[in-house]
């Protein structure tokens, strides 16, 4: 159930969320999702200007 987030910053720090879902407008909004894939906490919100790579993965 749910889908991996890896995102790899500029800086080279590799940043993992499991159950996660991304939000992207003026910031990258990384949230924890319940089986029902609705928003349940925020886990990050990070600038999008600092990210290198971003990818997510089924489990």
């Amino acid at each position: 159930m749910g889908r991996k987030i890896t995102i790899i910053l500029k800086n080279g720090t590799e940043l993992a969320y499991k159950d996660a879902r991304v939000v992207e407008g003026n910031r990258t909004w990384i949230y924890q999702v319940n089986k029902n894939e609705h928003p349940e906490e925020l886990l990050a919100l990070i600038d999008p200007n600092h990210i290198r790579t971003l990818y997510s993965e089924e489990d």
